[in-house]
């Protein structure tokens, strides 16, 4: 099987190939208007690899949670390629991917995507086995606080997030709170590609019409309109 990865959930694009051996290929760029680079990203990648887009088996894609915007462009991506070559779509949590960008860490690993106002999309993950304790959600700083205190070991955090709340996570958890570097807190289509073909194995896959992103809560767009929090 040959898997072509996809994620655009948040600033970086990021794409790659991957098999049951590993990685084959990945571009990753931070620029924002994945609409316009995705395609040529996955275009030239298939060229540099040497692989015919006919040999690809599935296509991986961030499910979410993430920028609105990127799991559209990402999600049309997947399904038109999937449409067009009539193979199917496994859809991948970007904050699993995360996760699974520091997976040897042997303690609790919680991967944070800014959800504004000192929010986050978060989950709690133990390291190593990759047991999810906490599933994924919208969660204030407070609430992640307390989630992890039910829990004597270290905590890793990892992602974009990490930007926003890293000064704040760490007065409040202390000597508990640990954070990945900054290779690690960027999306990688490859952590995407390699836990889809895990989900695979298991039957776990969708056709392009069922794919759906996970968006969790509405867009502030969506809020405004529907006159919520007004």
């Amino acid at each position: 099987m040959k898997i072509l990865a996809i994620d655009s959930s948040s600033k970086t694009a990021t794409v790659a190939l991957v098999d049951e051996k590993g990685i084959i290929g990945e571009y990753s760029i931070n620029y924002l208007r994945h609409s316009v680079i995705l395609m040529p990203m996955i275009d030239e990648l298939l060229k540099k690899c040497e692989v015919p887009i006919n040999q690809i088996t599935h296509v991986a894609v961030s499910e979410g949670p993430g920028s609105f915007t990127g799991l559209r462009i990402g999600a049309a991506t997947a399904k038109g390629l999937a449409h067009a070559l009539n193979i199917p779509i496994v859809g991948v949590s970007s904050l699993l991917a995360l996760a699974y960008n520091v997976s040897e860490f042997e303690g609790l690993i919680c991967p944070v995507i800014d959800a504004l106002n000192e929010n986050v999309y978060g989950m709690l993950i133990k390291g190593v086995n990759f047991e999810v304790l906490i599933d994924a959600g919208v969660y204030s700083l407070e609430e992640i606080t307390k989630l992890i205190s039910n829990y004597s070991d270290k905590v890793l955090f990892v992602g974009e997030g990490v930007y926003s709340y890293k000064d704040k996570l760490q007065e409040m958890i202390r000597d508990k709170a640990l954070f990945a570097k900054d290779k690690d807190n960027m999306a990688r289509a490859a952590s995407i590609g390699e836990i889809a073909i895990q989900k695979i194995k298991k039957g776990e896959v969708v056709s392009y019409f069922d794919f759906k992103p996970m968006y969790i809560r509405k867009s502030a767009a969506e809020i405004r309109l529907s006159g919520e929090g007004s």
